[in-house]
Order: structure tokens, then C-alpha cells, then sequence
């Protein structure tokens, strides 16, 4: 397996942790939804997370980090750090690589990464995605596929608001704040739900996967603010092999302040100048 197929395999997961997930309708008597509604009201948090993924044909990887956010500047910062098979590792001649990202979402949602990843790169230098430029040139309407009024651009609540199934299956403390534990499922077809973009993406998902919903859990404070979520995926790709992921998430120190700014324009390489077409 060479080491441009895993950081092109790499790609899903970091969006996954700093892009937000969908739009759609939010209002539901779901517990779970309701919750991740009111979280993503809270304007300003910080973040942890884990996750693992094993894929066929690849072996198991991981990532993990940790991240600040704004909903009013709707600017955040997340660092990561990535665990890799061996053989990626030698290819790419770094162990356990890291990367920084830097999202601004003053005046559309522009993203910087720097990371030992991209070895065409002085370690100094920024990587700049304006993802609203990069989607017009695909022809995606961004706006019906990212609601920028969002809090948190990295906010993997977007997916609890399409929960369904929620019950309660006990009570725990995340990081001492007292939870009530939630098992649910997230509906791909809710996911999409108002959104035209978004109901290609997952009805293409659906076709390929043959997946209709995934499992997942939510812990809830008393202020009906969600604390932990886990989601776990796994399905058989179109070639045959088999994918699974899980990950995890803490979010705490609700309107905290954040001061987060783009990197020197001197640091920074535009993607387009790296990316043809």
C-alpha cells in the first residue's frame, strides 16, 4: 500500500473533524437531537477526540488531538497527530506524524494545514483550501451542503441531529459533569434532508455501502448540552473490502474565548497552486 493511497484515505477523517457535517431540519422531540441543537447554541467550546480506523488491503490506523472553536467568528484551530502502519511510515520517512489546521469562517470557510504530511513543503509552510472557491469549481453550491451559521465548523453534532431511535441506557461523569447516557442510531436519509447536495452524497453512500444508518452513542448534561459522542461505522467498500471506524469525542469549557487568526500570508501556499485543475 503505497503512502499517497493512505493520505488519499487519510482525506475522509480530517474532514470529518473539521468540516461541519450537515445542514437540515433540526427541529425533532429526539432527546439526542434536541441536545446536539442546544450544544452547537453554546457558541464557543473546546474539543478532544479519538478515533481508529482499519481498512482491507491498508491495516489499522488512528488519529487523534484537540481543538478550540467560535461560532461568532466562526474561526477555530484543531492539532492532530496520526498513527500509521509501518510501511507508510518508511515511505513517508516520518513516524506518527502531526498536522495543524486553522478554519476561518469570517468570509466563507477558508482552511490552513501544515503538517509533515505534505513533503513538497517547507515545515514552515501553510497549506490554504478556500473550500468555497474549491466548491464552485466542482460546481457544489456550499451553502446548501455547510451551514455557516453553525457554531463550530468541526462539530460532528451535526450528525446527532439526525438521530433516531434515542433511549437512555444509564448515567456517567465526563471529565466530573454528571451525563445521562444516551444509545442511538444516525439516519443517512435524515442527514440529507433539505438539502439537495447533500441527498446525492449520501444517497450515492447508500448505493455503495449499502448502509442506511449507524449506530452511535451521546452523553447529555443537565443543561441538555452533549458532553461525549461515539459513532461507529462500518460497511463493505465496492471493491469488496471492509471498513469500520469509531470515533470520539469530548466537548467542555462551553464560552470560553477564543482568539484564533489566519497564518502570515507569507507561510501560506494556495492549494490551487498545488492541485491542477
Amino acid at each position: 500500500m503505497t503512502a499517497r493511497r493512505v493520505l488519499s484515505l487519510l482525506c475522509p477523517a480530517v474532514c470529518a473533524a473539521a468540516l461541519v457535517g450537515c445542514g437540515g431540519d433540526t427541529l425533532s422531540f429526539d432527546p439526542v437531537a434536541n441536545a446536539a441543537s442546544t450544544t452547537i447554541a453554546s457558541q464557543s467550546e473546546r474539543v478532544s477526540f479519538t478515533a481508529t480506523m482499519n481498512i482491507d488491503g491498508v491495516g489499522g490506523m488512528a488519529f487523534s488531538g484537540a481543538g478550540i472553536f467560535d461560532g461568532r467568528s466562526r474561526t477555530g484551530a484543531l492539532n492532530m497527530r496520526f498513527t500509521l502502519p509501518a510501511d507508510v511510515q518508511a515511505q513517508l520517512g516520518v513516524v506518527d506524524p502531526t498536522m495543524q489546521m486553522i478554519m476561518d469562517g469570517r468570509h466563507g470557510l477558508v482552511m490552513y494545514m501544515r503538517s509533515q504530511l505534505f513533503r513538497t513543503l517547507a515545515a514552515d509552510k501553510w497549506v490554504k483550501l478556500d473550500m468555497e472557491k474549491l466548491a464552485e469549481k466542482q460546481g457544489i453550491d456550499l451553502s446548501s451542503v455547510m451551514d455557516a451559521n453553525r457554531a463550530d465548523p468541526s462539530q460532528t453534532l451535526q450528525m446527532l441531529m439526525a438521530s433516531k431511535d434515542a433511549h437512555p441506557i444509564g448515567f456517567d461523569r465526563v471529565r466530573g459533569v454528571f451525563t445521562t447516557h444516551y444509545t442511538l442510531n444516525v439516519d443517512l436519509g435524515r442527514l440529507a434532508k433539505g438539502s439537495k447536495e447533500l441527498g446525492k452524497t449520501y444517497e450515492m453512500l447508500r448505493k455503495l455501502t449499502g448502509v442506511q444508518s449507524y449506530p452511535a452513542e451521546a452523553w447529555i448534561d443537565d443543561q441538555g448540552r452533549v458532553r461525549r459522542l461515539k459513532i461507529d461505522m462500518s460497511f463493505n467498500g465496492a471493491t469488496g473490502g471492509a471498513f469500520t471506524m469509531s470515533m470520539s469525542e469530548d466537548l467542555y469549557a462551553f464560552g470560553v474565548k477564543v482568539n484564533v487568526q489566519p497564518p502570515d500570508a507569507s507561510q501560506v501556499v494556495d492549494a490551487s497552486a498545488l492541485l491542477p485543475g
